[in-house]
């Protein structure tokens, strides 16, 4: 059990709380990781949330919008921090690493004493139902972080780690609540700022694996069309990165939601050559694209 995993753990280990989330954090990581702090407040335990690297456009804008400062989630790490992980199984942040809650399942296991990641709608999912499964009632708060980073990360994109048992759930809370599930929607779709800088785009919702001995890199772009002449600059800029710091390999991603389509990029350094695969679906970089990837590189 996620919450008296981690009251345990809070027993054992002495030192400040810290919660973070995957580097450059989208609105999942930033919503799992206020629920996490909300609910963690009901038990008494104070928990400082200190997110890294650069938010994207997008999510900052919703928080904003949704009555969170995001730069106030970007707190420097305590001394001696005890990290609870958020959206994510890795960090690249100094501390001990207590717990984890998220939702993308990999073959390897992290050594983590409280280790939560399984399939999920969102990560605020996964910490939601732990939080109710441990007894703890939700409030409005809680019901629209949990809700809403549904919508960001998974449902209004149709993707594949979306859980449809998830579905009575949302009608019940939205009409409860009251929620507006068609302005959620249109916000879920997530589309990337293509006005920012090349640097920028090329490192948008950047993640890295080390899957035994090799390292990956991953970003992506959420676009509303095909942009072939922006990709071959992006995939350029892409393939120098893999280079200079070190990478294996590099994913890069383009969703297309409305078409419902993603193309999936690879760069392999030792071939110095880009591949492409085009699927007509919306696939899940956690669930399915980089799953896939290290299963092809450890078997």
């Amino acid at each position: 059990m996620l919450f008296s995993g981690i009251l345990t753990q809070l027993g054992i280990n002495q030192g400040p709380v810290a919660l973070t989330g995957h580097l450059h954090p989208d609105y999942d990581s930033a919503a799992s990781c206020l629920l996490m702090r909300h609910f963690l407040h009901r038990l008494g335990i104070d928990a400082q949330i200190c997110l890294y690297g650069q938010m994207d456009v997008h999510g900052a804008a919703l928080l904003e919008k949704y009555g969170w400062n995001p730069a106030s989630l970007f707190s420097p790490l305590p001394e001696d921090a005890l990290l609870i992980l958020c959206d994510c199984h890795t960090t690249k942040l100094p501390g001990r690493v207590i717990a984890c809650a998220d939702h993308h399942p990999t073959m390897e296991v992290p050594h983590i004493p409280v280790y939560q990641n399984r399939p999920a709608s969102s990560a605020g999912r996964v910490i939601y139902e732990a939080a109710v499964a441990h007894g703890l009632a939700p409030d409005r708060q809680a019901d629209f972080l949990a809700l809403s980073s549904i919508y960001m990360d998974t449902l209004s994109c149709s993707s594949s780690k979306f859980q449809e048992r998830d579905k009575p759930w949302i009608r019940e809370i939205a009409a409860r609540r009251n929620f507006d599930l068609p302005a959620l929607q249109r916000e879920g779709l997530c589309l990337t700022d293509l006005s920012q800088s090349l640097e920028k785009l090329c490192q948008n919702g950047f993640r890295d694996y080390t899957f035994g001995k090799y390292r990956v890199a991953s970003s992506y772009l959420q676009m509303e069309a095909d942009a072939p002449s922006l990709v071959q600059d992006l995939l350029r800029r892409c393939a120098a990165a893999c280079e200079t710091q070190g990478y294996d390999i590099w994913i890069f991603l383009c969703y297309i939601p409305l078409k419902k389509t993603t193309d999936v990029y690879r760069y392999d350094r030792y071939i110095k050559k880009w591949t492409r695969e085009h699927h007509a679906a919306l696939l899940s970089r956690g669930n399915n694209v980089i799953p896939t990837l290290e299963r092809s590189l450890l078997e």
